[in-house]
């Protein structure tokens, strides 16, 4: 899980980055393409769709990009901690390595301990690892010359594991999961129906624009955090952000169910729409209906981005937009 976070912030990052720019000062650079080609005094931090080191950097390396190279002429002396799709380490680093990332490719000396976490990774004949390697992840492929003096540990997550049990077991895990999402969406309708209303109002008189401030807000925060990432103070705040953000794109996912629910209830049996058991039954329905549609092959995707999007929307839309005067339906019957 935790390669695959890193991997969304770095492509997210990239996505951000159309125009490069290059902050005032020798160590932070954010741009599409970062290069390192002559020598650098003190550390490096990168944000960038490419990073590529050809020359020595005198101290620590960190960067979050879609694709990062060192090469055989570049050297790092210091850490090296990187978030990326795709890493290739040719050059010599004389501290430790972290890295998550889809794929990883060491070959060259490392002096310090690596860490990994990525779907595979690739020890070629030049690889010499005076410390310990741990890995985290899927395909671990070693040329018979590469060295690890500290030894190896490779663990695989779950993602990996699912494979030994079966059809079956992942077939009853995903329904697990969605039976938590009903019953999020049951206490969403229970608890929440006038600002329910409010979002269901939101979505049918912007059935557009709802969408895509959701959109916006589904990038935007991400790339927020990996830019708080690159400064000392913003790293606790960037955590928190994460952490807030993971729980708003479950309470979205639960509550465009609810709303969606609610509006067909009122288009079916409108007398019964303000009962609580009714809207209860509704987002239910709903919750199933998506969980139905995402697992649809080829649109299921789709299907849940749009979900995602029109959740956010719909949230930031209720909070910061002024409800003006018979904005809301008026409430309905008393709420059995």
């Amino acid at each position: 899980m935790t390669h695959r976070i890193a991997l969304l912030l770095a492509c997210l990052a990239l996505a951000g980055t159309a125009v490069a720019e290059t902050i005032p000062g020798p160590t932070i650079r954010i741009g599409g393409d970062v290069a390192i080609a002559q020598p650098l005094e003190g550390s490096l931090h990168a944000l960038a769709g490419t990073v590529a080191i050809d020359a020595r950097v005198s101290g620590d390396v960190s960067a979050a990009a879609g694709d990062v190279h060192l090469g055989s002429t570049g050297a790092i002396d210091g850490d090296l901690s990187l978030a990326a799709g795709q890493v290739t380490l040719d050059g010599p680093i004389q501290g430790d390595v972290r890295v998550a990332a889809g794929r990883v490719e060491i070959d060259g000396p490392v002096a310090g301990n690596v860490s990994i976490a990525a779907g595979s990774l690739e020890l070629g004949p030049a690889a010499r690892i005076q410390g310990r390697l741990s890995f985290r992840g899927g395909e671990l492929r070693r040329d018979p010359a590469a060295q690890v003096i500290g030894g190896i540990t490779h663990t695989q997550p779950h993602r990996w594991r699912e494979r030994e049990h079966g059809m079956g077991w992942r077939f009853g895990h995903g329904w697990i999961w969605t039976a938590g999402l009903m019953l999020l969406a049951a206490l969403i309708a229970a608890a929440l129906p006038d600002v329910s209303r409010r979002m269901a109002h939101e979505l049918a008189e912007r059935p557009w624009i709802t969408p895509l401030l959701g959109l916006v807000a589904l990038a935007s925060i991400p790339v927020a955090a990996v830019l708080l990432v690159l400064t000392i103070i913003g790293i606790p705040i960037a955590l928190l952000a994460l952490i807030g953000y993971a729980g708003l794109l479950l309470v979205a996912y639960a509550w465009v169910a609810v709303v969606v629910g609610g509006m067909l209830l009122d288009r079916v049996n409108p007398e019964t729409a303000a009962r609580t058991a009714w809207r209860v039954g509704a987002a239910v329905l709903a919750m199933l209906a998506l969980a139905l549609l995402v697992r649809v092959p080829f649109v299921g995707g789709l299907v849940r981005l749009v979900a995602l999007a029109a959740g956010l929307g719909m949230i930031f839309a209720a909070a910061f937009r002024p409800s003006a005067p018979g904005a809301e339906p008026p409430p309905g019957a008393p709420a059995a």
